[in-house]
């Protein structure tokens, strides 16, 4: 197969959308919220958090079992779990109630994170797959962006809770689709093959590639989550700036994802990976020269980002690929370590940023130079592995 027909991946992508629209499309709303549902914001945005928690500790729960209830119906049941839980969140009376839905909302959405690589990296060829993740990647790329607008839109309209009315309607949209495009359950080991956590974590190469993907997913996250008070203490500036440092950022990932695929099949993913991780390199150092000599201007700063997402676009597509070319009877495991790792990271990194912020743009640059460094290192030492293995 010469290339992913993007009318199989289309509506996987929308699978794992839905689930991010879940969060993003409410975030202009948390205010009204709060006031609606007689509570804080502090209160509110813990409707956020359990969200959150619950989404990477699912990770692990259906990489267990998508494999024994079957791909197809993994995410029927996840996706039907979003829906239900879209019109409780609706319906929430108070925010306890609300909260717990939340949490329900967050496994729900988990089930599509971790079945639609698998999919992905089992249909295709290791550059065909790179080429198909990378379209989901763009999809997933554009809604934190796209979502909070059509989220105030809606709000202004007719209110915070048609927000959750609306996930709730897609996600029941897509359930034909799942079974249409995925296949039913398939055995893919003989039944005295120990299928579990602890042997897939004895393969150090899956363990390299999983964490070099943690560190670029954590030092993304790590970076946007600082960003908003970074632009104001350090320039001055105010939201507006964020949301343009989000649009760049976003723009020259998807340049550099859409050719993701092409690139992969001219030099291999390893050659990929390590230009990307070079061209984030290069942007992180900005930021901390950025940082040392005390520019406070923000043309500069949106450029190093956009070179910074421009090489996650290049990189992360092959890094899951790589990171998923087990055994098929544990890429499923596979896939929900891998997205469990990337989310622990990526709070651990938000949380050391945090106590950072106060001091300005040059310490939280050098936290996320350090996570790109390390992950740099990780290729190396791979490298260095299989040449020595030749």
């Amino acid at each position: 197969m010469s290339r992913p027909p993007l009318l199989q991946i289309i509506p996987l992508a929308a699978l794992t959308g839905v689930g991010m629209l879940a969060t993003d499309l409410y975030l202009p709303a948390l205010p009204h919220l709060a006031h609606d549902l007689g509570t804080d914001v502090p209160t509110v945005q813990a409707t956020i958090s359990s969200f959150m928690i619950a989404l990477a500790l699912s990770q692990l729960f259906w990489g267990a079992v998508a494999d024994k209830l079957g791909m197809r119906n993994t995410l029927l049941a996840g996706v039907a779990l979003l829906a239900a839980t879209g019109v409780a969140c609706a319906l929430a009376s108070d925010v306890d109630a609300l909260i717990i839905y939340r949490t329900l909302q967050g496994i729900g959405a988990g089930a599509a994170t971790v079945v639609v690589p698998v999919l992905l990296r089992r249909r295709f060829t290791d550059a065909d797959a790179v080429r198909a993740i990378s379209w989901v990647s763009i999809a997933e790329s554009i809604i934190p962006a796209i979502a909070p607008v059509i989220g105030t839109g809606i709000l202004l309209v007719s209110g915070w809770r048609s927000n959750f009315w609306l996930v709730a309607i897609l996600a029941l949209i897509l359930l034909p689709f799942i079974l249409a495009l995925v296949p039913g359950r398939q055995i893919l080991h003989s039944p005295e093959e120990t299928i579990s956590y602890p042997v897939l974590l004895q393969n150090r190469t899956f363990l390299r590639d999983a964490t070099v993907y943690g560190l670029t997913f954590g030092a993304l996250i790590t970076f946007v989550a600082s960003a908003p008070h970074l632009i104001e203490q350090w320039s001055g500036r105010g939201p507006g700036t964020f949301a343009l440092m989000q649009v760049c950022g976003v723009s020259s990932f998807i340049v550099a994802a859409s050719r993701a695929g092409a690139m992969a099949h001219r030099c291999g993913t390893y050659k990929l990976m390590k230009a990307g991780a070079i061209v984030q390199l290069f942007s992180v150092a900005g930021l901390i020269a950025l940082g040392i000599v005390e520019i406070h201007h923000v043309a500069p700063l949106i450029l190093c980002w956009m070179l910074f997402c421009a090489g996650l676009g290049l990189r992360g597509p092959s890094t899951v690929t790589r990171a998923l070319s087990v055994p098929k009877s544990l890429t499923s495991l596979a896939s929900g370590f891998l997205m469990f790792l990337a989310l622990t990271l990526s709070g651990i990194g938000t949380q050391i940023a945090g106590f950072l912020l106060h001091y300005g743009l040059l310490p939280v640059a050098v936290l996320v130079a350090a996570m790109i460094l390390a992950s740099l290192i990780l290729q190396k030492d791979e490298a260095k592995q299989n040449n020595d293995k030749t």
